[in-house]
């Protein structure tokens, strides 16, 4: 009796160590399968086929329509020179910097905005922040740029219509900028009885022929249809230089100068 106990005994103890040896073998086959995952999703990343690739790509997500157009004027308006040093400095202590870091950890980690942030979770919600702004930067860039287009388009006639004040859109009050001064004082002190000011052709092409703006905030408008088929082009080409990653590097450089060269054809 007790020798047919101890063989129970000794079965239940192999198959324990069985059961102990085939856990240990299937953690260890995971492990190596999520290591050989992980090695093949890395290896299956794209890679900059140069530098100067990457450096074309950063300049045009950091060097936007803000920048160029903006700070002229904001420079002009707060001094010139002396706001002009103050940026540099700023720019150089504080901005840089962090732009740099975060394109070295990005590359080290080969994470996007979103996944970088979780060797720290308390900055998470930094890289959330910078996905809202840039789809907010998007949101109204993608306007500006149907503003762009549309007077690229307008361009190519022959008279432009925002020198002239014969159209649809022009009234009484308009002046094309030619005139003599004797008809602007003439204009303008006809205008003044019924509490009225000149604008110039540009203003009025610009409020009701672009904008279409309406003269009371009660009254909404209609949807701009030209501005509205433009911006949707708009962001049909920024998808299709995009969609590929960063193997249609090329496509970015186009990106990147068409919002310095698209106004001066304007």
């Amino acid at each position: 009796m007790t020798d047919l106990i101890d063989g129970f005994k000794m079965v239940k103890k192999g198959k324990d160590a069985s059961l102990k040896s085939t856990k240990t073998k299937s953690k260890s086959n995971n492990n190596h399968s999520s290591k050989e995952k992980s090695k093949s999703l890395t290896s299956e990343r794209d890679q900059w086929s140069r530098p100067f690739d990457f450096i074309m790509s950063m300049i045009a997500y950091a060097v936007g329509l803000g920048n160029v157009w903006r700070f002229p004027y904001l420079c002009f308006k707060n001094g010139g020179g002396s706001f002009l040093v103050v940026y540099l400095l700023f720019f150089s202590l504080g901005a840089l910097p962090v732009f740099i870091m975060e394109i070295t950890i990005g590359q080290y980690a080969q994470r996007g905005a979103m996944e970088i942030w979780n060797l720290c979770p308390l900055f998470k919600g930094v890289g959330i922040g910078n996905v809202v702004i840039a789809f907010m930067c998007i949101a109204y860039f993608c306007v500006i740029s149907s503003w762009s287009i549309f007077y690229m388009i307008n361009s190519m006639k022959s008279v432009f219509p925002w020198e002239t004040c014969n159209n649809w859109w022009n009234d009484e009050t308009c002046i094309t900028g030619h005139e003599n001064t004797a008809k602007i004082f003439e204009i303008t002190r006809n205008l003044s009885k019924y509490n009225l000011s000149i604008e110039t052709s540009v203003e009025q092409y610009w409020e009701r022929r672009v904008l279409m703006q309406s003269d009371s905030i009660l009254n909404f408008g209609g949807i701009q249809w030209e501005l509205l088929g433009i911006m949707a082009v708009t962001w049909i080409i920024v998808y299709f230089a995009l969609w590929k990653g960063i193997t249609r590097a090329r496509k970015d450089y186009v990106m990147a100068c068409f919002a310095f060269f698209r106004p001066s054809n304007c």
